[in-house]
């Protein structure tokens, strides 16, 4: 498959068709992380951080935030 890619010129080098792979394998993670955080925060698991609070917040164990 990746001599298919390369030998029909839609990549120049194996080394470039396994970047571009992991660049768009990094992305997708990223991307999952972040629609977990909205999903987080549209459900109500999210804890405003502020200088008044932070050190109550961080005292306690993540899973009574």
């Amino acid at each position: 498959m990746v001599q298919e890619q390369v030998s029909t010129g839609s990549y120049q080098s194996a080394e470039d068709l396994v970047y571009e792979a992991l660049e768009a394998l990094v992305k997708h993670k990223i991307d999952e992380g972040i629609n977990e955080g909205i999903a987080d925060i549209e459900a109500g698991r999210c804890m405003e951080l502020r200088h008044d609070n932070i050190e109550e917040v961080l005292s306690k164990p993540i899973s009574q935030w």
